[in-house]
């Protein structure tokens, strides 16, 4: 009777570790794109319109679903030649006074769900930019939507407004070394750019043996 009750017990306490693990996950976790960075928490926006040479554009990263986190890593491509990466990108969203998105905005101040982070291994190249970000101790977690990170890019001072490109933002976290991949978005700036239209026949000749 003690050697079942033993095993009994050491199979409840394997069910529960397992239902822990698998509820810290992140399996539901997803994040989105915000344009609008007057207004505090997601509102959503995945492109801007009417923008010149010497103009700053963002965007904001909102994750959601999240069980537990406590690192991040950010990856962001775009068209180096047209805009470089902005010194007001970061963790962070100051409450001030900005003209960006083709507007002056007051932004709405933000912090990130990851208390006090710290970049580490950080890639800063023409049209690239990838940081990784960890929390030292505790970890995060968020059922609605929280911010974590402000992309800020200025564009070349040749830009004009019948020019375009997109943003191609790519998201993972981490819990205890743990990743998730999230996935990719993308941002668009005075319209979609590279759609080449395809005939029927283009189409079904991919799906051809």
């Amino acid at each position: 009777m003690k050697k079942c009750f033993t095993v009994i017990f050491a199979l409840v306490l394997l069910i529960a570790l397992s239902s822990f693990s698998f509820a810290q996950d992140n399996k539901l976790a997803i994040f989105m794109i915000d344009s609008d960075l007057g207004t505090a928490g997601l509102q959503g926006g995945t492109s801007v319109t009417g923008i010149g040479g010497g103009q700053n554009v963002g965007l904001a990263i909102y994750l959601k679903n999240v069980d537990q986190f406590n690192a991040v890593k950010v990856e962001f491509e775009w068209d180096g030649t047209k805009a470089a990466y902005g010194a007001k990108s970061g963790t962070a969203i100051a409450s001030e006074t900005l003209t960006i998105n083709g507007k002056e905005t007051a932004l709405a101040a933000e912090t990130c769900l990851l208390t006090s982070p710290l970049g580490l291994g950080e890639v800063n190249q023409a049209g690239n930019y990838v940081n990784n970000y960890a929390m030292l101790g505790g970890s995060a977690s968020s059922a609605d939507y929280g911010f974590v990170y402000l992309l800020v890019l200025q564009t070349d001072a040749s830009f004009t407004t019948t020019d375009s490109f997109e943003v191609q933002a790519t998201i993972t976290i981490a819990n205890a070394g743990v990743e998730k991949f999230l996935g990719t978005r993308r941002f668009y700036v005075n319209g979609v750019t590279d759609v080449k239209p395809s005939t029927w026949g283009e189409v079904k000749s991919q799906f051809k043996d």
